[in-house]
């Protein structure tokens, strides 16, 4: 056994050798030059690396006082980087050295809005090895443009990365690892977003004309985001350019239009200003159609959205900053069916939405070890929204109705009627600080900030007495309120955290940090530290640890993702407490060679304090067979077989008022391998990543299935250059899919403690039995999978740069579960139809830069 060992170590050591220690009986070349900014003035101590595409051997030098550096290497084929704090890295893809020669290249470096959540890269495709952030990935936004099926959307394209999924296929929501829509953080440019959907979710307020930064951290993310259990997206939107006076941006496709112009400023100041502009036009295409057909009136209009979004910089000093931005946005319908309908029931809706965020920023980059951000931004989702109508009553069976019976629907009380109307004004004002100061190899991170939220909230609920009785079969029903109204409730939430990255050696790295939280609605203060480790096992191997606790505090505003009420202003709240998590994880990332990255992580979260609706003990009556073997239906329908209970016996109950009695726990294990884009000449790229995953939810001693829970998935995505004018692009999609519960039989309906009975029919109406927590989520819908296929053509003309695409959304037109509706026969056998998700959608699209 010992001389096996001896002899594993020997090959470990000539392994290591042969890779960090390679023979060369080249002769040595030099490379030299020069950095320097836009302005041309010399760079000190920019980390230059010369990479040898076939051996992966990394020669590394810093620039000099005078911005010089000379770099000794043998000859061959290099890719060069150029890195600085506050700069965009430089890249050079083929750099050719031959034997014995002296090679000058001479680099400029471009100012950016720094952030302080910049990855770490050599060049732009690597993570740092000391940069110690687990679940990381920072995504291009020219692959959110062109990735199949994405609809060139940010969050619906980022389902394609491991540990992310949605809902369904008409949200653009994220899940990750486990947790609810509602735990995800989400900001751009610094400021938290409450509703960052447009179109009622179908798509997210992101352009990608605009962005330049996108990060995704889907577990163990630092101590400088708080409030939230599950992950973090960092949206930062980009400066205009600053090489024209201005340029023109265009992309039209058959949903919407997207204009971007944007600059240098005029009068010779410093900086540079971008406006763009969005609408849909589903109302203008679909709209006459649907009132020509009758189906909506005159004065009726489909879902659209409009926004307008603007940044402005300005650097009147050399070491400040200044960035104003901006984004207005308005979502609207207006549905009022028209005479020629079919159905026999009708919705009218009537709905606006407003979503605007306005911020000025400060940044202040002294020298090239410090720089701080501050932030003040205000910000503001309202909505007035009405709806009404007459519902059929999901469980009578509509395809065997006669038209007689079907005008008849209202008198015997199969239409459950209905009247909904709301408004909403949530407005936040937010001071944040971030900044980051470097002392040689240490990094040292601190901030913090201040928010007032006030939530204005009012809503009225009528509902017929069918529509109550049919809304109690469902557990949750019950705990909806008639009315609710809160007006000029401000909350307070203040935040301070501290983070510190040393290095160990020249392989370890470790970063402990801290954040305090303040919630004033709990009036409580909380403490979460957390930590993570790094390893550099080689130049091409890194494994990172990460683990800590999180907090998340209830809110008003939360509720557009959670979509569970609660009545947070009940004096039966005092003891409420935030939510907590605790997240593991662990992640190995290794470089097979210069274009392909293999991946794995493993993660593990355990929930705390998990906010759910009360559950009471209710009283009421119950109603029974007086034969229960009797199976005939026509004696189950039959009321007078049945017999009332002598007292009131007990049920469980859910109210609105939130108590803390849930836990959980969601881990899992995800595999990723990816050739990068890098350049021209990448002409084959793109990812694969496979996910297996369990996320339980556990209370009052009963465990079941997360509503998210799934343990399969898989994402392939290529994308292959033909030639220099023309791509094609694939994603395909696998899951398992979610569970949910599946009525086991059917019970009375009861209102007002008596049976309900058809005054025409002379029968029982029934309602689902959904049966108890055993069977809660105990189903799983059928497997989800999609191909999404997508061809573009490049074209140069008029000034111009052109791209046409077509793009084909489920290709194969494959039927995914969206969810059931259940109806009874004649013979009350629960008959279940399918609703689906997206048919194949074909898209068509231009988009031109001038």
């Amino acid at each position: 056994m010992i001389t096996g060992k001896i002899f594993v170590l020997f090959l470990v050591f000539i392994f290591s050798s042969s890779v960090l220690f390679p023979q060369s009986d080249s002769v040595n070349s030099v490379v030299k030059g020069s950095v320097a900014n836009a302005k041309e003035q010399k760079l000190q101590d920019v980390t230059v690396s010369v990479i040898n595409i076939k051996t992966l051997e990394i020669y590394r030098g810093k620039s000099n006082t005078d911005g010089n550096f000379e770099i000794i290497i043998p000859d061959g084929q290099y890719r060069i980087t150029a890195v600085k704090e506050g700069f965009i890295s430089f890249e050079d893809y083929n750099f050719e050295v031959k034997k014995a020669q002296s090679k000058t290249i001479n680099i400029t470096l471009t100012e950016k809005l720094y952030s302080t959540d910049e990855i770490d890269v050599e060049g732009n495709l690597r993570q740092n090895q000391n940069d110690l952030r687990t679940s990381l990935f920072n995504v291009s936004p020219t692959s959110i443009k062109i990735l199949p099926g994405g609809l060139e959307d940010v969050m619906r394209s980022l389902k394609s990365l491991p540990g992310v999924s949605a809902p369904n296929d008409f949200t653009s929501q994220l899940i990750v690892r486990g947790s609810g829509p509602d735990q995800n953080l989400i900001i751009m440019d610094e400021v938290e977003i409450f509703n960052p959907y447009r179109l009622y979710g179908l798509v997210s307020m992101f352009n990608p004309e605009t962005i330049s930064d996108i990060i995704l951290i889907t577990g163990g993310f630092p101590a400088k985001y708080g409030d939230r259990l599950s992950a973090v997206l960092d949206v930062t939107n980009k400066e205009g350019e600053r090489n024209k006076p201005v340029s023109l941006l265009a992309n039209i496709n058959i949903a919407n239009a997207n204009i971007v112009l944007q600059g240098r400023n005029p009068f010779n100041i410093p900086g540079s200003w971008l406006v763009s502009t969005r609408r849909t036009y589903y109302d203008l295409i679909l709209g006459p159609f649907a009132r020509n057909s009758g189906l909506i009136t005159d004065n009726s209009s489909f879902p659209s959205f409009e926004d307008l979004q603007f940044k402005i910089a300005v650097e009147p000093f050399q070491k400040s900053k200044f960035v104003i931005n901006g984004i207005f946005s308005k979502d609207a319908v207006d549905i009022i069916p028209g005479a020629e309908r079919t159905d026999p029931d009708s919705v009218n809706v009537i709905d606006a939405t407003i979503n605007n965020v306005l911020s000025a920023g400060w940044h202040y980059n002294p020298n090239s070890r410090f720089v701080s951000k501050t932030t003040f931004s205000w910000y503001r989702n309202s909505g007035d929204n009405a709806f009404d109508g007459d519902i059929l009553d999901p469980l009578i069976d509509k395809e065997n109705l006669t038209p007689q019976q079907r005008d008849s629907l209202k008198a015997i009380g199969a239409l459950l009627g209905f009247k909904f109307k709301s408004k909403y004004d949530f407005r936040k004002f937010s001071l944040v600080n971030r900044s980051v100061y470097i002392q040689g190899k240490n990094k040292y991170e601190f901030g913090g900030g201040a928010d007032i939220i006030r939530n204005d909230l009012t809503y009225t609920l009528d509902l017929d007495d069918q529509f109550k009785a049919f809304l109690n079969s469902f557990p949750n029903g019950r705990a909806l309120l008639q009315d609710f109204s809160i007006n000029g409730k401000d909350n307070y939430r203040g935040s301070l955290y501290g983070m510190g990255r040393f290095e160990i050696g020249r392989n370890y790295f470790v970063q402990p940090s801290l954040r305090v939280d303040y919630y004033s609605i709990l009036q409580r203060v909380y403490f979460s530290p957390r930590i993570n480790f790094g390893y550099a096992i080689n130049q091409l191997t890194t494994l990172r640890v990460s683990t800590g606790i999180y907090y998340q505090s209830p809110g008003y505003e939360k509720l557009i993702d959670n979509q569970t009420f609660y009545d947070l202003n009940n004096v039966q709240n005092e003891n409420l407490k935030a939510e907590s998590a605790i997240h593991f994880v662990i992640g190995l990332d290794r470089w097979l060679n210069s274009e392909w990255q293999l991946r794995v992580e493993g993660y593990y979260k355990k929930f705390d304090n998990l906010i759910v609706q009360q559950k009471l003990t209710g009283y009421k009556y119950q109603f029974y067979l007086i034969d229960p073997y009797n199976t005939d239906p026509n004696y189950i329908k039959n009321p007078l077989n049945w017999v009332r209970s002598d007292t009131k016996l007990p049920y469980d109950s859910m109210t609105a008022i939130p108590v803390n009695d849930g836990t959980g726990n969601a881990y899992g294990i995800e595999f990723s391998l990816e050739k990068k884009y890098t350049g021209p000449n990448s002409r084959l790229y793109g990812w694969i990543n496979y996910s297996i995953s369990s996320a339980m939810r556990q209370r009052d001693g009963f465990e079941y299935p997360f509503r998210f829970d799934q343990m399969h998935v898989v994402n392939l995505v290529l994308n292959y250059r033909v030639n220099s004018w023309f791509e094609i692009g694939a994603r395909w999609s696998y899951a398992s899919n979610f569970p949910f519960t599946s009525p086991v039989g059917i019970t009375p309906r009861i209102v007002n403690d008596s049976l309900v009975v058809n005054p025409f029919t002379n029968k029982v109406v029934f309602n689902l039995d959904y049966g108890g927590e055993s069977n809660r989520n105990a189903d799983k819908k059928p497997e989800y999978h999609r191909l999404d296929v997508r061809f573009t053509a490049f074209a140069n003309f008029w000034s111009a740069e052109w791209s046409f695409y077509l793009d084909v959304i489920n290709v194969y037109n494959r039927k995914n579960v969206l969810g059931y509706d259940y109806s009874l026969n004649s013979n009350l056998v629960i008959k279940r139809e399918t609703m689906g998700m997206f048919p194949i959608l074909p898209t068509l699209g231009i988009c031109a830069r001038f």
